[in-house]
């Protein structure tokens, strides 16, 4: 009975492991969706609002989600302060210390520490195209990686549970 009841542990907690490992995986999907999220916000923002970048990006942290939220509130401050820093610096500072630990495809943020370089300077026009070109680069990208995360999350899953069969099997 002993046996039985360790034997469905293992499997259990393979299976577990391996889904975690698929929830991952599913995960840089939703982080490029969300991202594609918040530049359509703040796009919108920009042509429909008339707001100023910084007061735009203040509004639309209020409406993401907590990790892209702090990044965004955290821009929102630094430019407010109107410290010495150029828009580019503290995008770029921004991203790499609020973002870099939490969005699991760096590839996603290459383009978005690229539009903070051109964005800041530029007018209204201008930093829609250029909002528009990043959001096809992150789009292209969530292309890319769409087909290896659905086989990924098909192979963690599958090898959760034969990684604790074969444990059981070993063990019995």
């Amino acid at each position: 009975m002993v046996k039985l009841l360790g034997a469905a542990i293992v499997i259990i907690s393979g299976g577990v492991l391996g889904f975690y490992r698929a929830s991952r995986e599913r995960k840089r999907l939703e982080q490029g969706i969300e991202l594609k999220r918040l530049l359509y916000l703040l796009q919108g923002e920009i042509r429909y609002g008339l707001t100023p970048l910084p007061d735009a990006i203040g509004t639309i942290a209020g409406k993401m989600n907590a990790e892209f939220s702090v990044f965004l509130s955290d821009v929102s401050k630094k430019l407010s302060s109107y410290q010495e820093e150029t828009f580019s610096q503290v995008w770029k500072n921004s991203v790499e210390k609020d973002l870099t630990p939490y969005v699991l495809e760096k590839k996603m943020l290459e383009p978005l520490i690229t539009m903070g370089d051109t964005i800041g300077y530029l007018d209204k026009d201008m930093q829609v195209k250029t909002i528009d070109f990043t959001i096809e680069q992150i789009e292209e990208r969530m292309y890319q990686i769409k087909d290896q995360v659905i086989k990924n999350c098909k192979l963690y899953q599958s090898l959760g549970l034969s990684f604790g069969l074969l444990v059981v099997i070993i063990l019995l």
